[in-house]
């Protein structure tokens, strides 16, 4: 669906992209996970057609991203939520859907529209007057209005709330289950680990590595972590004489954090109980995209 190959963009001599290369399958949700300023709405911009690259070539549904004429063609069958999305504040709900979706050559009946993205009750109200998550909704009709056959969305959950995310993820979710392929970026290691088939790990204009979520935390961060946290400070320090001499420790935000490949939770448990050390709560915590971000950069990821 997608072919990029040494994809480049530079802005006044500072690179912004460099030798960027990926591959999009039909039907395929594939996401971009990096921090912000890594590129990633850079790369979508030059898809849809809103900026120039500096070198590389891209095709899109076999269509040359290049060539204007094939370029007008890709707009008919594509979908796009920009990171920034604006629209009619004094149109309703229903009259902006429609708005965009006569642009096109076809669209959803904007009944089903309203039900797909839960915007019934809403749909007569004017835009300017919805709270900002159902305002991001109605940006994601607008986006699967014409029917395409790829959707474009930049950080699409941005200032959403963990329910009004995994409400967008059900119906994102529901679309990819019925064909439509997905691109998807995003700064939050949980989505891709919930939506995603493949991953592109992106920092600094740099693809780090793509692979499923799985293989990706298989491939860099094998190892999960148990963490232990205490009432008190004393009790923490008892803790930490116990076990330092056994295993490498970290403490992270008061919580002893230490790696399940050095020690097991049964050993833990039993060197703390036979040192009669009282801990508040102990979690064994698998390895995520984060870790994997983590690894491939050394850098955290800015909103995690």
């Amino acid at each position: 669906m997608i072919v990029v190959s040494n994809l480049q963009k530079s802005i006044n001599s500072e690179e912004i992209l460099s030798s960027i290369s990926f591959k999009v399958h039909k039907g395929e949700f594939f996401c971009f996970l990096g921090p912000d300023g890594s590129g990633k709405s850079t790369i979508i911009d030059i898809l849809v057609g809103l900026r120039k690259p500096t070198e590389g070539k891209i095709t899109i549904l076999g269509y040359d991203r290049y060539n204007p004429l094939e370029m007008r063609e890709i707009k008919k069958v594509i979908g796009v939520l920009p990171q920034e999305f604006r629209t009619h504040d004094n149109l309703s709900v229903k009259e902006n859907i429609l708005f965009w979706g006569k642009m096109y050559d076809k669209m959803f009946d904007i009944n089903e529209m309203l039900d797909k993205f839960k915007l019934v009750d809403k749909a007569n109200t004017r835009y300017r007057k919805l709270p900002g998550n159902l305002k991001r909704r109605v940006g994601l009709a607008i986006a699967f209005v014409n029917k395409p056959e790829i959707v474009f969305l930049d950080e699409p959950t941005t200032g959403l709330d963990q329910f009004a995310k995994k409400e967008v993820w059900e119906i994102l979710l529901d679309f990819k289950r019925q064909g439509t392929t997905i691109f998807m970026t995003t700064n939050q290691a949980i989505e891709p680990q919930v939506l995603a088939d493949r991953v592109a790990i992106i920092h600094k204009g740099l693809i780090k590595d793509v692979g499923s979520p799985v293989e990706l935390i298989d491939r860099y961060s094998s190892s999960g972590k148990i963490i232990i946290r205490f009432t008190s400070s004393d009790e923490r320090s008892s803790a930490i004489q116990k076990l330092q001499s056994d295993c490498p420790i970290e403490i992270i935000d008061d919580n002893i954090e230490i790696s399940s490949d050095e020690i097991t939770l049964l050993e833990i448990l039993a060197k703390l109980d036979k040192a009669n050390i009282r801990y508040s709560d102990l979690i064994t915590q698998k390895p995520t995209l984060n870790d994997v971000f983590i690894t491939l950069t050394g850098e955290k990821l800015n909103n995690t």
